[in-house]
Formats: C-alpha cells, structure tokens, sequence
C-alpha cells in the first residue's frame, strides 16, 4: 500500500518512484556531488504527495553560484546523458544570472524536464534556505517546506496551482505549522484565498 506521511524528519512518500521522481532523484544527485545546494518546488510537490495532474516540468531553484561552477555542473550534466531541449547546456550560467531559467531533459527527450532556476525574491531563497527533505525508495531530495508551497500556490491563483493548495493542505493540514503556513499567507496577501482554503 502506498501512502505519504509527513514526519518530523521531512516527508515520506511509501510509492514506486515514477519518470518525474527518478529525474528529481538523478539531477539531485549530481547537484549533491558538486555542493549546489537545490530543491524541488511547486507543482512537483504536489505529484510527489500523490496528486494526479498534467505537466512537463519539474520546477528546481539552485544556489546562485560562479560561471565556472555552473560550467563543471554543465559538463557533469552532459556527461550523464542530458541535454538542453530549448536552448544549449552550455548558455546555463548566461540564462540563469540573467534571471532566466534552463530546461534540462534525458539527450533527446522533451519531457518530463527539469526547470533550473536561481532564486529570483526573499520567497524562493525561502524556499532554498528552509528545505525538508523527501524520501522515496531509499532516496532522498529537499523540496520547499510545504506551508511556503501551499502560500505561494495561492498567490499564483491559476486554477490549478489552486487544486496543488488544496491537494497539499487537506492532506498535510493536520501536521503543518500554521504558524508557519499563516506567517506566509500574510507576507504574500492571501489571507482571502486561504480563508476559503481552510473552509474546505
């Protein structure tokens, strides 16, 4: 039987890993052996807490670092068998410190993708800096502490960074900080949207 279960040493996800884990895992990984701090984000999130939706993308901030860390991460990428869909490994450091983000994929692949970004405001440094750490088949990657996720998901808005929230918190509800998840929904204006959030 499969389940998730948030514990006070992060999240444990008791399921197979799927396509998007196993990428998650791999690119995790190769971030670890080159200390760039990393974590998984957004509508990944939500997949790995087991809901059922439609994407292409894994969403992943990594620490700001220099042209040749980025360069020596670039030629690791490479070697492993992955490549740029939409625009050369090697313009990863031009994309990134011009505030761009860069797919990265299995060499020849489309999707599933990651979407490598530098933390672009004080929410996704938040997110890098208060990363738990998710454990699925004896592996392990941080994601973005689930009250920010939820939070920022409602100020997104779109109906299904709404679904995500929801996913999040009526799964999660009764083991988040609401301190914590309160503190967020306050700094990102969304007091409205988690007041109907919680009346679910």
């Amino acid at each position: 039987m499969s389940g998730v279960e948030l514990t006070d040493s992060g999240l444990v996800v008791d399921r197979e890993p799927n396509g998007f884990d196993e990428l998650a895992i791999e690119f995790s990984t190769l971030a670890a052996q080159h200390d760039i701090d990393h974590v998984f984000i957004a509508g990944y999130v939500a997949i790995l807490t087991g809901r059922s939706r439609s994407t292409e993308d894994i969403d992943v901030f990594i620490q700001p670092c220099s042209e040749a860390e980025i360069d020596a991460f670039v030629a690791e990428l490479e070697a492993a068998d992955y490549w740029g869909p939409a625009m050369p490994l090697s313009a990863m450091y031009d994309n990134l410190s011009s505030g761009t983000n860069i797919w990265v994929a299995p060499d020849g692949e489309m999707s599933p993708r990651l979407e490598v970004k530098f933390p672009g405001d004080e929410f996704d440094r938040a997110s890098l800096s208060n990363a738990i750490s998710a454990s699925i088949d004896g592996e392990t990657i941080p994601i973005g502490p689930l009250e920010l996720q939820i939070a920022y998901k409602l100020a997104l808005g779109g109906r299904t960074d709404l679904e995500d929230a929801a996913h999040l918190y009526t799964l999660f509800g009764e083991t988040l900080s609401t301190a914590r998840l309160e503190t967020w929904v306050e700094k990102l204006g969304t007091e409205d949207e988690y007041a109907r959030l919680t009346e679910l």
